[in-house]
């Protein structure tokens, strides 16, 4: 292998762009030799300096973060020992070396990177023999003669920016915001530097980072250069003209990046969502818009799609440049499913942040590299954010402020999804009547999530039960939403209730959801059942008649969990009495008191009891106070119930047989089986297990059935939820047996409308979020839910069972008709099966608040029209047509040389339906999304039109989020920076019914705030007659260019009329066409500048009369909170733990009101700064002529 000299300095501009290209663009044909010999003798062309290192670097710092480390990492593993290679040199000839040409191309484009910024590399020639001894070098050899053009390149490289100028940076164009020149005198170390270097402040232009800053030193940046001049062309060719359709497409495609924050009525979210959007689910979006911060809670009844709510949310947020980071905090089981939402319905990818991903960080980047951080997207499971590791990676990610729309905040958007786990947990002590007592203490995760809220600016907390019966903890849930109109305690302003809480419930909302209804599943307790029953209800009576003081907290909470399993199921109540009776044979018992809420209350945990470790087996397990010893009668009775419970392992009891005679009658016929499906819920995993075997026992085959618990992984239970949402008459799957590990977060209401709860939970928020699983958006037959009652109430055990299916039905009305059912079912649960004599607590007469915004009850009719018609006017008002959306995808295809999209048809749906074709590497990540989880080898079909959700689920619509259309716009709207010459960004076309012809420019206005921020974009069309010298007015601009660009056949121009409009254009004169255009482009920039900023100068006084307005109703609300807390803090006597929380609490609301003019202030400056400094930003996007059909048949136009 030939062996090359080199040498490191004075070595010409061009030639280093030459070298980078020619190394990096052609080893993979002709191997690295060969590309080192052909670019020491190639010109710098086009490709070399203007086009393809810019290209090149692009595509490097687009690539995944996590791809340009591997490349590093393999860069560092062939460096074998520190030392070795004393020169880069020595380090490049290795290079050369090495067999695989994809190690060799990611390894030299890293070596420019890393030295681009310190030394120039040339090649000299090729050698036979190795570099001599003594190091000399051979003299460079002067650049070619560079033509005009090749000149005007170089300089766009090395000529210094000035303020103002567009140029192109790290792959991203940016404005020149300030340029500073070298101050300090030159010194020895400077002699190998020809120029003073300059230091360059940047803010970006691009769609997807504007608001970014950056500064670099301009000599030492690699791939530097500046952009053409974005004025209107002063030259054009007729041969050149873009076909319309080419053109059209460019425009939709700016025309979709445009976005404002002067107005918040047309909005992008809901058509840049994959999800068939409600018009009710725009009022979250509206409420987030109209106000500075975006702090709701999204408490919509089960089923009606609060993730899509969310998820428009933040989209639009990030669109508008009100956000860059995104934090959401879920359970564990929904982390999967999350993700899954955010990359399928908005195109938005975000990472799971665990313990593993911590790992993959400190390998890839380093030991110090910190998720919180790193990554500006993602999740974290609120079991794991408590945990010393999460929480000391957090600290250090909060001490490092964000880069987004708020410097005071590390975080952007906060969304918890089932906020109702993070709020204090309810007291655990009650009196007499049952009704808690006390003060609600904050947990670990109530502490981890405010924490992380206070360092979030915009707070979206999600839950359909976020009322847990206890005002306090409510309220403290509030606070972390919105701690500027919410304080901790009893006090809660009712309007300010009203503007954050945004609650629908099924019923607000007719004819958008299928009835309910709800049923039992009569079976006859056997005599066995029934005398198991009575002598367990005799031991629990023996029990409590020999329990002194205390000890009936004991017993009254083995009572409880002894009644609970024995009503779901014999195998489940046998393990029980296990644990129990050696537990007692010790002579021990436990305070159960403690564990009552978390166990069988309302604060019970997001998850069933797992396989090994089960929470109630624990309480049972664990022995804090002595309780007399069983006597022989009691030995005896708990002998009995074990083996009675055991004795059922591999055989029915009545209720298991009427669930079997439910599935047969429902999903087979004549023994085959039908495209019917039922999901089974109970509460633990005993049961279910006990179940499943069962079932197989009888002859259901393996592929009919699947099991969730709480032990499934998530790659399984996204599995399980796919065959199970995938048509029967293709996948077998009938019945789903789960856990309530499955009660939140998977969806299963594509096919199936049948579940069953085989146990009821004490806590109705389990119940109605099983029953969500079905019950909600999408489902297209009425919900049928079963439970188990008996047909008779003469036996103990039948009286006790038809009480939970009266608590079973009874929940479901309440549920329905009020939205919560925590303070009515729970106190009468726990006295009926504890076997407390008390009176039945009343409920309370007064309406609250709270009660009245859980109930709903508002009519929805006009908002929802109103709703409605905001999303036609934006669909309208952004020109997306199905045709327009296909038209982009088909230019975008066209200008990369890729086969068109071929239409295939549906046989559901006569909407068009395309294939893509194969397509390059460039293009392959727009396949994403389009493979299943049960087929990842074929694309499915797409579609443009959204109506094809509704009818064929097993298209996938094209929205402009998908990553098909975002590739496919931003490939359009690279051409407005001049790098694709396929584009010349003019064309003529013959308007039918136009009675004149226009001359017009295409153009692209951004305002910008302080850092950059986006206030406001829009892509404007002005321009003047070509008969006569009169502008083109405002509305008669707009309604030419839908007119010229939105039919669907767009017909150009013939050839002599092509070279009379360009005659007309170049001509230099100083009232010529194209002067008379810029002209009109100038008046139209200022009259939109100064209107847009009076519209902003609303917006900023409207802005500070809320806060002002917010400020005023919380300083009321705090000095009541005051009062009130210092009530508590004088008369309740309180336990340790709950005296120090009332403490926390009150010294916090002292300092609020102590702090409470400072904070407004601070609120107040930050609106002026979104709206000081304001600055406009023109870029000439495009020329369109639009001639008339009567112009085209005389054939000779009068231009003036």
């Amino acid at each position: 292998m030939p062996r090359y000299k080199f040498n490191w300095s004075n070595l010409p501009d061009w030639l280093l762009e030459a070298l980078c290209i020619g190394l990096l663009d052609n080893w993979q044909q002709s191997g690295a030799d060969t590309a080192l010999r052909s670019v020491y003798r190639a010109r710098p062309t086009d490709d070399f300096v203007r086009e393809a290192w810019p290209v090149l670097r692009e595509t490097w710092l687009r690539r995944e973060t996590e791809e340009r480390r591997k490349a590093l990492v393999e860069l560092q593993a062939h460096r074998h020992e520190p030392g070795r290679f004393p020169s880069i040199a020595a380090e490049m000839a290795y290079l050369q070396t090495l067999r695989n040409t994809k190690t060799l191309r990611r390894l030299v484009l890293q070596l420019f990177i890393r030295y681009g910024e310190t030394a120039h590399p040339s090649i000299i020639s090729p050698r036979t023999t190795s570099p001599s001894a003594s190091g000399e070098s051979l003299s460079i050899p002067a650049p070619p003669d560079l033509n005009k053009r090749d000149a005007a390149k170089v300089q766009a490289v090395t000529a210094v920016p000035e303020v103002g100028q567009i140029v192109a940076v790290r792959g991203s164009n940016w404005a020149v915001a300030d340029v500073h020149q070298q101050s300090l005198p030159r010194s020895a170390h400077d002699d190998a530097v020809r120029q003073l270097q300059h230091a360059v402040t940047l803010q970006s232009v691009d769609d997807d980072r504007l608001g970014d800053e950056l500064r670099v030193v301009w000599e030492l940046e690699p791939g530097r250069s500046l952009r053409p001049p974005q004025d209107l062309p002063t030259h054009i060719d007729a041969r050149k003209f873009d076909p319309p359709e080419r053109l059209a497409a460019f425009i939709d495609a700016l025309r979709w990046g445009a976005v404002t924050s002067a107005d918040v009525k047309t909005v992008q979210a809901p058509f840049r969502s994959g999800a068939k959007v409600e018009p009710y689910q725009l009022e979250p979006l509206r409420r987030a818009l109209s106000a500075p911060r975006a702090n709701l809670l999204l408490a919509d009844d089960v089923g009606l799609g609060k993730t899509i709510e969310a998820g428009m949310v933040i989209q639009e947020l990030l669109l508008r440049h009100r956000a860059r980071t995104v934090i959401i905090v879920c359970p564990a089981g929904l982390c999967v499913k999350w993700q899954d939402e955010m990359r399928e319905k908005f195109g938005l990818d975000f990472r799971i942040v665990n313990s593993e991903t911590m790992k993959d960080a400190r390998r890839s980047h380093g030991v110090h590299a910190n998720p919180f951080t790193l990554f500006p997207r993602i999740i974290v499971s609120m079991a794991w954010l408590p945990g010393p590791r999460a929480q000391r990676q957090l600290r250090d990610a909060l001490i490092t402020k964000s880069r987004g729309a708020a410097s005071r905040f590390a975080f952007d958007i906060l969304v918890v999804d089932e906020a109702h786990h993070v709020a204090p947990s309810t007291p655990t002590r009650t009196d007499k009547a049952g009704l808690r007592k006390g003060y609600a203490v904050d947990s670990h995760r109530t502490r981890a999530v405010r924490d992380l809220a206070e360092r979030s600016e915009h707070r979206l907390f999600l839950s359909a039960t976020p009322h847990n019966g206890y005002t306090e903890s409510f309220t403290a849930l509030l606070e972390m939403i919105d701690p500027q109109r919410f304080v901790r305690g009893k006090v809660l302003d009712e309007q300010a209730l009203r503007d954050v809480a945004v609650r629908r419930l099924k019923k607000d909302l007719p004819g958008q959801f299928k009835h309910r209804e709800v049923k039992a599943l009569t079976f006859c307790p056997s005599e066995d059942e029934a005398e198991a029953y009575d002598r367990l209800i005799a031991f629990t009576k023996r029990r409590d008649k020999a329990a002194k003081g205390d000890e009936h907290a004991a017993r009254d909470m083995a009572t409880l969990l002894l009644k609970k399993r024995f009503f779901s199921s014999p195998v489940a109540f046998g393990r029980t009495i296990d644990v129990y009776r050696d537990t007692r044979m010790r002579g021990l018992a436990v305070d159960f008191n403690a564990e009552y809420e978390e166990v069988l209350g309302l604060d019970s945990d997001e998850l069933e009891e797992g396989r090994v470790e089960q929470p109630e087996t624990q309480a049972l397990q664990q022995t804090k106070i002595a309780l007399p010893p069983l006597t022989d009668e009691d030995k005896s009775d708990l002998e009995y119930l074990r083996n009675w419970g055991h004795s059922h392992e591999a055989r029915t009891d009545s209720k298991l047989k009427a669930l079997i005679d439910y599935i047969d009658a429902n999903t087979k016929a004549n023994g085959a089986w039908l495209n019917e499906r039922i999901v089974i819920f109970t509460e633990y995993v005993d049961t279910l297990e006990w179940i499943h075997g069962i079932l197989r026992q009888r002859g259901y085959e393996a592929d009919r059935m699947a099991v969730i618990d709480g032990s499934t992984d998530s790659d399984q239970r996204e599995l399980i939820r796919a065959r199970f949402n995938s048509d029967p008459a293709r996948e077998k799957l009938r019945i789903l047996l789960a856990t309530d590990a499955a009660g939140e977060g998977i969806d299963l209401q594509d096919y199936c409308h049948r579940l069953v709860n085989y146990d009821i939970p004490f806590n109705p928020n389990r119940l109605e979020q099983r029953i969500g699983r079905v019950d909600r958006y999408g489902q297209t037959h009425d919900p049928e839910i079963r439970h188990f009652a008996p047909d008779n109430t003469e036996t103990e055990l039948a009286k006790d069972v038809e009480l939970l299916a009266r608590v079973a039905k009874k929940i479901a009305q309440i549920m329905a008709d009020l939205g919560s059912a925590n303070e009515i079912i729970a106190p009468d649960l726990q006295r009926q099966f504890a076997g407390i004599n008390t009176p039945t607590p009343k409920a309370k007469a007064e309406k609250s608040p709270i009660g009245e915004m859980l109930a709903g009850g508002h009519d929805a009719g006009a908002e929802l029209t109103a709703l409605a018609q905001d999303i036609a006017t934006s669909r309208e008002t952004l020109h997306l047509r199905p045709a327009n959306l296909q038209r982009v995808v088909d230019v975008a295809f066209e200008l990369d040389r890729l086969p068109p999209i071929q239409e295939v048809g549906s046989d559901r749906t006569d909407i068009p339906v395309f294939q893509l074709p194969a397509l390059g590497r460039s293009w392959e990540q727009v396949t994403r999304g389009l493979t299943t989880t049960l087929d990842r080898e074929n694309l499915r079909p797409i579609a443009f039109d959204p109506q094809v959700l509704a009818e064929d689920s097993d298209v996938v619509y094209m929205h402009l989020g998908s990553p098909l259309l975002q590739r496919a716009t931003r490939r359009l709207r690279s051409a407005l920076w001049g790098s694709e010459r396929s584009l010349e960004r003019v064309t003529a076309v013959v308007v039918p019914g136009l009675d004149e012809s226009f001359a017009v420019a295409v153009t692209r206005l951004i305002l910008v705030g302080q850092a950059g921020l986006r206030l406001h974009e829009e892509v404007f069309l002005a321009g003047t007659r070509l008969s006569r010298r009169q502008a083109v007015g405002e509305s008669r601009a707009e309604e030419l260019l839908e007119k010229a660009l939105d039919a669907d056949l767009l017909e150009p121009v013939p050839t002599q009329i092509a070279e009379q409009l360009t005659t007309a254009w170049n001509d230099d004169r100083a009232d010529g066409l194209r002067v008379r255009v810029a002209q009109a482009v100038t008046e139209r920039v200022e009259r939109r500048q100064l209107s847009v900023k009076t519209q902003l100068e609303s917006r900023r006084a409207a802005d500070r009369g809320r806060v002002i307005a917010i400020f005023d109703r919380f300083g009321a609300t705090l000095a009541s909170a005051l009062e009130e807390a210092e009530a508590i803090e004088s008369e309740l006597a309180l336990f340790d733990d709950e005296r120090k929380q009332s403490e926390r609490d009150l010294r916090q609301i002292r300092a609020r009101v102590d702090a409470l003019a400072d904070e407004r202030n601070e609120e107040l400056r930050a609106v002026d700064a979104r709206y000081t400094d304001v600055q406009g930003r023109t870029f000439h996007a495009a020329v369109l002529f639009a001639l008339s059909p009567t112009d085209i048949e005389r054939g000779n136009l009068s231009i003036r």
